[in-house]
C-alpha cells in the first residue's frame, strides 16, 4: 500500500510595515484626535500604546477589592485595572489598510473588522456587541 502524501498549500504573509518615531507620533496623535471626537470612546479609552505594527487601546475597569487581597497588578487609584480594550492592526503605514481586533477571555486576539484607519475607529465606535462594555 502506498501511503497518501500531504497536500502542500503556499500561504501569503504580508511582512508588517515599519514605522519610523516621527511617523509613530503622527499616527497616535490622529487617533487620539479623532477618539476624542467620538463619544462611547472618549469615556472608555484611557490610553493609547502602540507597539510594532499594532496600537493598543486601553480601558480603566473599576475593580471590587476586599481588605486584605493584592493584586499581581497594581491598582489605580486603588480601585481601576487596566485592561486592552481593542487593537488596530495597521497592514501600511498609511493606515489604508488595518484590522481591529478583539481580544478573547483567553487573550487570543480575534481580528473583527477591516479597512482604512478611519472605519475602523468608527466600527468600534458604533459596535454594541463586541465592545458594548
Amino acid at each position: 500500500m502506498k501511503k497518501k502524501q500531504a497536500q502542500r498549500v503556499w500561504v501569503y504573509t504580508p511582512q508588517a510595515p515599519k514605522f519610523k518615531a516621527d511617523e509613530k507620533v503622527k499616527l497616535l496623535a490622529m487617533i487620539k484626535e479623532t477618539i476624542e471626537k467620538l463619544p462611547k470612546l472618549s469615556q472608555k479609552i484611557s490610553r493609547l500604546d502602540m507597539r510594532a505594527n499594532r496600537v493598543y487601546l486601553y480601558a480603566l475597569v473599576e475593580q471590587f477589592k476586599p481588605d486584605g487581597v493584592l493584586f499581581v497588578e497594581p491598582l489605580i487609584d486603588d480601585k481601576y485595572l487596566e485592561f486592552p480594550y481593542a487593537r488596530i492592526t495597521l497592514l501600511d503605514t498609511l493606515g489604508n489598510n488595518c484590522a481591529v481586533d478583539w481580544q478573547r477571555h483567553n487573550n487570543q486576539w480575534m481580528t473583527l473588522y477591516t479597512g482604512t484607519i478611519m472605519e475602523c475607529i468608527n466600527s468600534i465606535e458604533h459596535d454594541n456587541g463586541w465592545f458594548s462594555k
